[in-house]
């Protein structure tokens, strides 16, 4: 991670991506409605929120401006991502109904 913070980020997407695969796999974020926007909240803001981290409190890390480009990229596509799949979302228990 010291040499090269893009690796750590790369490495936590995909734990996120494994992770989940499994709770699907488990039928656990199927279980109550309540707990889908709070999954949806989590899954999208916590790389970008520890890559924010990571350019905050590391100083001495190499790529420091490229990263901290990426960070805020990372933040404006998980925006992006969240309003679509909540609208998504409401437009399919819209027309489940």
């Amino acid at each position: 991670m010291k040499n090269n913070p893009f690796i750590t980020i790369i490495l936590l997407f995909c734990i996120e991506v494994a992770l989940y695969n499994y709770l699907d796999y488990m039928n656990l974020m199927s279980v109550s409605s309540k707990y889908n926007g709070l999954f949806a909240l989590a899954f999208c803001f916590s790389i970008p929120a520890i890559s924010v981290l990571i350019s905050i409190f590391f100083s001495n890390i190499p790529y420091k401006k490229e990263f901290r480009y990426f960070s805020i990229f990372l933040v404006v596509i998980s925006i992006i991502a969240f309003v679509t799949f909540s609208y998504l979302g409401a437009l399919g228990k819209a027309y489940q109904h």
